[in-house]
């Protein structure tokens, strides 16, 4: 990003966080900061990649009300087709290669202890996974989504700011 981003920044990221479909209007009547600052403010920070607009969709909503965290030992020689197995499994919300003892981090969106068996097995028939371990996750206190960077990695604001 050209300029660094301060305290108002943050505050605006942690506004829409709380309510993605926020107005720039009552981002503004929290803050005491005129609205245009604020517009420009979000476009800036989408434009650099910042912050990404989307929808996050409750999975348990839909009836998948249990969540796995699973890692895989996998052949290291292939990486790329397991990479590429595991996307195609819609179950899977999460993946990420992984350093240490495991090779392959997942999480999975599954609706049923018997779901968890089902998808552990489909996972065994992945060439080149050798072993994976499976962690039923009962309760996610912060998903990946809420994330913010510490105040300390913003720059101070030269206005008046009223945050809530």
């Amino acid at each position: 990003m050209p300029n660094k981003l301060d305290i108002l920044d943050r505050h605006i990221i942690k506004l829409l966080q709380d309510n993605g479909r926020a107005s720039s209007a009552s981002i503004s009547r929290k803050l005491n900061v005129p609205e245009r600052t604020i517009r420009n403010r979000i476009i800036r920070m989408i434009e650099h990649e910042v912050i990404q607009p989307t929808v996050v969709v409750n999975h348990e909503l839909f009836g998948y009300k249990t969540a796995v965290d699973i890692f895989c030992e996998i052949d290291i020689n292939k990486f790329e087709e397991i990479g590429r197995a595991l996307m195609q499994l819609p179950e899977i919300n999460y993946i990420a290669y992984a350093t240490g003892d495991q090779d392959i981090s997942i999480q999975a969106l599954l609706e049923s202890s018997d779901a968890i068996y089902e998808f552990t097995q489909k996972l065994n028939k992945i060439p080149g996974i050798h072993r994976s371990k499976t962690v039923v996750v009962p309760r996610i206190l912060k998903n990946t989504f809420e994330w913010i960077p510490p105040e300390d990695d913003f720059e101070e604001y030269g206005g008046n700011l009223s945050p809530d």
